[in-house]
């Protein structure tokens, strides 16, 4: 792995540990360099210096919503007042309290920010755009579109 200026590049074994990591995400060191034709030490090295650089992070378990409670799933797409730099980073600050709020990107086109909502019912996502969203700093409008079916849900990047 080298880093020249703001590029990264991975070579054929850090993408083997990164495919390997994703699908086994508790695999041991010893395994790993196993399965990468590394040694323990290499491999633990080259680890640490992904970690480092960012490329990955550290391991977490994630929690399905849907399986505690959390049946609906919104995309709400937001416009706001004004596009000034310190009101665009006043509202991206802002989004960062409301813990229904799973996801935020800044987007190109009609709309300013797509929110990915999580909410137990339709009235409890009622609550949350009366009591959090349209309280946002800078909001001008909301657009709200309800998901249906998840029909691909993918954390596995393709290395």
């Amino acid at each position: 792995m080298s880093r020249d200026d703001d590029s990264l590049t991975l070579d054929a074994a850090d993408r083997r540990i990164l495919r390997i990591i994703q699908d086994e995400p508790d695999i041991t060191m010893r395994d790993l360099g196993e399965r990468t034709g590394l040694s323990h030490s290499p491999c633990w090295r080259r680890l640490g210096r992904l970690r480092e650089a960012g490329v990955v992070s550290d391991r977490r378990y994630i929690v399905d919503a849907e399986t505690v409670g959390f049946d609906i799933l919104v995309l709400c797409f937001v416009k706001n007042a004004e596009h000034k730099r310190e009101r665009l980073r006043a509202f991206e600050e802002a989004v960062q309290n409301v813990p229904e709020i799973m996801q935020c990107y800044s987007l190109s086109g009609d709309h300013d920010y797509v929110l990915q909502v999580i909410a137990k019912s339709v009235r409890d996502y009622e609550g949350t755009v009366k009591n959090a969203i349209v309280e946002l700093p800078n909001v001008q409008s909301i657009s709200t579109s309800f998901t249906l079916k998840r029909v691909k849900h993918s954390l596995i990047v393709p290395v």
